[in-house]
């Protein structure tokens, strides 16, 4: 009888270990890495969005009344290149996506133009331009769309936007109202005048400050000053995807946090912050 006793013990005392083990695991699999920025050219980085053409950079910019420039960073948090669009200005730039075109295979940079703190700019904007190759560490590109566009339920303020991998429809979310908006503008977004962007729902989040989509279509990420959702999209079903709870991830509380991107994989995402006095600014990647 003491024996069976002293073994039964010891089974629990190995399912405790093993159930604790697990959990030490689990706790320290969700740390994310951590990597200083090692340039103070993105003070004010209000975005961020996965290289189509190298595996190991990032791009990001500064927003309101910064350079027209999106500057390449590697995983490392070191800066590569900084890409400056000629004749621009960065009035509010918020976001920033990329796109690979399915036919053609270009890979694109868009830039949006989409901040508007008081709601009252009509015409908003994104810049959308090839990924260039980064030869130099100053690549200056003349050759750019702009589209123009305006809400179909007028002006608003909006920092997260992803184009859809597959359409290359781009879908906007505003940022400031209880259940912020979900926006579209569907592929061929034509230049040389002002699109419409149509209201397709809203979302169960506010103070949305940045957004992606996985490669595949099949995920996006959702970030606002505290937290970072996933949504898991069926089908072609954006709009419902973001309608819903979605799941909260690992997030570690950044200053001021406006940006977010999925990793080459689609498996991992990476978050940066504005500058804080005092403090590094840190390129977190959870995975």
């Amino acid at each position: 009888m003491q024996n069976k006793d002293s073994n039964m013990i010891k089974r629990i005392m190995i399912i405790a270990l093993l159930a604790l083990a697990a959990y030490y695991a689990l706790l320290f699999a969700n740390e994310p890495k951590t990597r200083v920025l090692a340039t103070d050219r993105l003070l004010e980085s209000s975005g961020l969005a996965r290289s189509l053409m190298n595996k190991d950079i990032l791009y990001s910019h500064n927003d309101s009344g910064g350079e027209a420039s999106v500057f390449a960073i590697d995983t490392s948090g070191n800066l590569v290149a900084e890409i400056r669009l000629d004749n621009v200005k960065n009035r509010d730039w918020e976001e920033i996506a990329t796109w690979r075109h399915p036919k053609t295979n270009t890979a694109y940079i868009y830039v949006g133009e989409i901040g508007d703190n008081k709601a009252r700019y009509q015409n908003l904007s994104f810049y959308r331009f090839a990924e260039p190759q980064l030869t130099d560490s100053l690549i200056v590109v003349n050759d750019y769309d702009k589209i123009d566009f305006v809400y179909e339920d007028g002006a608003r303020d909006a920092e997260a936007f992803f184009v859809e991998p597959k359409t290359g429809d781009i879908y906007i979310i505003s940022k400031r109202e209880d259940q912020v908006g979900i926006y579209k503008l569907p592929y061929p977004q034509q230049t040389g005048v002002i699109l419409r962007a149509e209201k397709m729902g809203v979302m169960q989040m506010n103070w949305v400050t940045a957004a992606d989509i996985s490669p595949d279509g099949k995920q996006i990420l959702v970030k606002n000053y505290g937290s970072v959702r996933k949504f898991r999209v069926r089908g072609n079903a954006i709009v419902k995807a973001l309608s819903g709870k979605g799941k909260d991830l690992p997030y570690q509380l950044e200053p001021q946090g406006e940006a977010i991107c999925f990793d080459h994989s689609g498996k991992g995402y990476y978050t940066l912050s504005e500058a804080a006095e005092g403090r590094d600014q840190i390129l977190y990647y959870y995975k």
